[in-house]
C-alpha cells in the first residue's frame, strides 16, 4: 500500500489533517504528518528533505510527498514555483510538471489563504461544532472561502455569535472543527484541490 508522507507548516494544520485524512483515505492509503514548525522552516528545509524522499523511492519505497502551505500574504503562483522548483531541483517529477502524463512523486498545495478558509467552506461543520450557529446568518463572504479566508475572518464571525470571544485557540479550533468536516460538500477551491492531489497519488 503506498504511503502519503505531508509537509504542513504548522500545529494547527496538523491537527485538522489527523481529523479529516481517514475521511479521505477511506483506507486506500497510508499516511505520515510531518509538522515543520512553520512556513519558512518548512520552505528552507525543503531541499534536503526532498533529497532524502528522492532517495527513499529510488530504493523502491511506495511512497508519495505531499508539500501543504498556507498563501498567507505570498503571490500564489511564485509560491507555487518556489516549491516545484525545489522538487525538480531535488531530482523529483511534480503532478504539476507531469501534466497528466507518467508518474509523479510531489504534490505541492497552497490553503488560500490559511487552514481556516477550509473550515468557512464547511459552513455545516461549524454548525455541528458549535451550537449556537445553528440558527445563525452566515456572511454571503462565506459562499467564497479562499476570498480572504483567515483565521481573523473566522474568529470576528465567531465571536458575534458569543464563540471565543478574547482569543481565538487556533489548534483547539481546528481539532474541533475537523472532525465534522464532509470532504466532498466544501466550499473552499483550495481544499477540493487537496484531495484531487492526494486522489491522484493513489
Amino acid at each position: 500500500m503506498i504511503c502519503l508522507e505531508i509537509l504542513v507548516e504548522e500545529p494547527s494544520m496538523e491537527v485538522a489533517l489527523r481529523e479529516i485524512m481517514p475521511n479521505i483515505l477511506q483506507g486506500r492509503a497510508r499516511y505520515k504528518l510531518i509538522n515543520m514548525g512553520s512556513k519558512g522552516k518548512l520552505i528552507k528545509g525543503l531541499p534536503a528533505r526532498l533529497r532524502g524522499y528522492r532517495r527513499r523511492i529510488n530504493n523502491g519505497e511506495n511512497l508519495k510527498v505531499i508539500v501543504l502551505v498556507d498563501k498567507d500574504n505570498d503571490d500564489c503562483r511564485r509560491l507555487k514555483q518556489k516549491m516545484e522548483t525545489l522538487a525538480h531541483e531535488a531530482g523529483l517529477t511534480t503532478k504539476a510538471s507531469a501534466n497528466g502524463h507518467g508518474d509523479f512523486q510531489v504534490v505541492t498545495r497552497i490553503a488560500i489563504e490559511e487552514l481556516e478558509s477550509w473550515f468557512i467552506g464547511d459552513t455545516n461543520a461549524l454548525k455541528k461544532t458549535f451550537n449556537s450557529l445553528r440558527g445563525a446568518n452566515f456572511p454571503k463572504s462565506f459562499r467564497n472561502p479562499d476570498n480572504g479566508g483567515t483565521w481573523k475572518r473566522l474568529h470576528r464571525f465567531l465571536k458575534r455569535n458569543g464563540i471565543y470571544r478574547k482569543s481565538y485557540p487556533k489548534i483547539e479550533a481546528a481539532r474541533k472543527i475537523a472532525k465534522h468536516m464532509d470532504p466532498q460538500h466544501n466550499r473552499s477551491p483550495s481544499f477540493q484541490s487537496f484531495i484531487k492531489g492526494i486522489d491522484a497519488c493513489l
